[in-house]
Parts: C-alpha cells; structure tokens; sequence
C-alpha cells in the first residue's frame, strides 16, 4: 500500500507540472486505494495542494485523517467519498468498498461493535425453522413448533434472556431473573434443588427453568470440521450420527437452554435472525446423551 502511494504523489506531481506560469494556487487533488480485512478498511490518501482532508465511509460516520481505518458495523457495499479543499477549490473523488458478510459479522458485529451483538430466542413461528426432529445429518424436522411456545408451556420468562457475542471470542449470558431454562433432564440430574418451573407439556417440551449463575469468562468459536454426534435412536438404540460441512458453534456456556453437552448446529444466519439445530436429552437413564435436536431460532437486538 505504501508503494501506491508513493506512485500516486508522482502521478499527481505530473499532472500539476507547468499547469501554470504564475503563482496562482494550484487546484486540490486526491486520490486513495484501500485494504478490506474482514469488516476492517485500511484507507490510503494520496492528497496534493490541499489544506483540509475529508472522508464520508458511506454509512453517516467520517474522518479527517488522511489515512483512516475503519470498521464497518454491517456488510453491504458502501460510497466512499474523498473530498479535499484549498486555497482553489475542492476536489471529490468516490469509490464502492464491499464488506462480505461473514459469520463473524453477522454474528458478533465485528471491531465496530466492541461491546458485542445480543440474540433472544424469537417468540414468532417460522414454517420449516423451528419445532423438533430426530439427531440426523440432515437436520430435518419431525414436530413443528409454534408462536410463543414458552409462553404456552409456562417457560415464557425465557424470551427475556439475553446472548452476547463479542469479536473477541467472548461471550456472556444474561439470565435476567436468575432463572435458566434447561433440558428437564439435565435440570433433574444437576440443578433439582434449584428447578423452579417444568414445561406443562413435558412430552413434547422437555424443558424447565432452574436458578443458574452463568459463567462470566465464557467464549465462543465456530468450527468448520466434521463431526459425530452419539445418540439413542428410538428403533436402532446406540448410534454415532456424521455430520459434514456443518457449522458448530462451540460453547463454555449455553445458548438458549443449558444441557450436559453443548451441540450447536448453525442451520442459517443472517443480520438479524440465527436459525440453530440444538441438542437435547430427553432419557433419565442416560442423561449425557442427546436424543433429539430442537430446531430454535434467535433474534438479534
């Protein structure tokens, strides 16, 4: 970058020399390259007869340096527009940068949001997104849900808690009245002192809420490589199910409701909504084995 700028001075210089006989100011001109890293844009201005630098990053926010680095909250593609005054006039120049939405923006919101991006489970019904099926590589659906299912089952305080993922890899949970929804299963074999409500339908919404102290150093990280998931199959007992070019979010704490083991499948994810496949133990005898995904949906914040 450092060369682009060098050859961009010189083509400048040559393009002011013997525009003038006098010593009438010269006209302002600019030009700039930049680096895109991520959600991070590395700008590099190349400025010539100019007294005052302006940069507009196309998204309301702006700079004065004449080499800025920015970081852009959402992907998307942006107008960015130079402007450079002096002592004759001012002088634009305007190119597209292209943030790509990856998972670590649509997620987190990237270095723009140091504080992070919060999630809540969505109250709202999505055919085909949510509901419950059997542990299967192709993450597909046997029970649908509803809207407001926890509501409906005794659990709604849930819709209260909040995820937050930070760039970072940090992450925390807030369970804002002290109460964690959990696997009914999980909640009887470690928390059955402090279990404080069970699902009305504990058949098809094996959940319950239980007192919990999230962890406050928990972090986050998503895995790309291939996996197995054990599970009890209702007809085959004992199996080991593959999965393959899957996205894992990999956890020290929950998203959503707390289980023994952590499985979370990313199925979609986009700005504002993350469509996940969980795993949920649903048999007292073998309470650190998954039997069923629930298929959740959070919303962001």
């Amino acid at each position: 970058m450092r060369h682009s700028k060098i050859l961009g001075i010189l083509l400048l210089a040559l393009a002011l020399v013997n525009c003038s006989e006098d010593d009438a100011p010269l006209e302002p001109l600019a030009d700039f390259q930049f680096l895109v890293e991520g959600s991070v844009v590395t700008f590099n201005g190349t400025v010539a007869n100019a007294t005052s630098i302006s940069w507009d990053f196309g998204d309301g926010s702006s700079s004065s340096d004449e080499d800025p680095v920015y970081a852009y909250a959402s992907p998307g593609t942006y107008e960015v527009v130079l402007t450079v005054s002096g002592a004759n006039g001012s002088f634009t120049e305007t190119k597209e940068v292209t943030i790509l939405p990856s998972l670590e923006i649509l997620l987190t919101g990237g270095p723009a949001r140091p504080e992070g991006k919060t999630w809540r489970l969505r109250r709202a019904y999505t055919a085909g997104k949510e509901g419950a099926g059997l542990i299967t590589s192709d993450l597909s659906l046997l029970i649908a849900s509803f809207d407001n299912l926890l509501d409906a089952v005794g659990l709604g305080a849930s819709y209260d808690d909040a995820f937050t993922f930070v760039h970072d890899g940090t992450y925390k949970v807030d369970n804002v009245d002290g109460q964690s929804l959990m696997g009914l299963v999980h909640a009887s074999a470690f928390f059955p002192a402090e279990i404080t409500g069970v699902s009305l339908d504990v058949n098809n919404v094996p959940l319950a809420h239980a007192l919990y102290t999230p962890k406050t150093d928990a972090t986050w990280m998503v895995s790309e490589e291939d996996f197995s998931v054990g599970t009890l199959h209702p007809l085959e007992g004992p199996i080991s199910v593959p999965f393959t070019g899957q996205q894992r979010l990999i956890l020290d704490e929950y998203l959503g409701y707390k289980e023994t083991t952590n499985i979370i499948i990313i199925k979609e994810l986009t700005e504002t909504t993350m469509n996940v496949a969980m795993g949920i133990h649903t048999e007292p005898a073998a309470f650190d084995t998954p039997t069923l995904f629930f298929h959740l949906t959070f919303e962001s914040l």
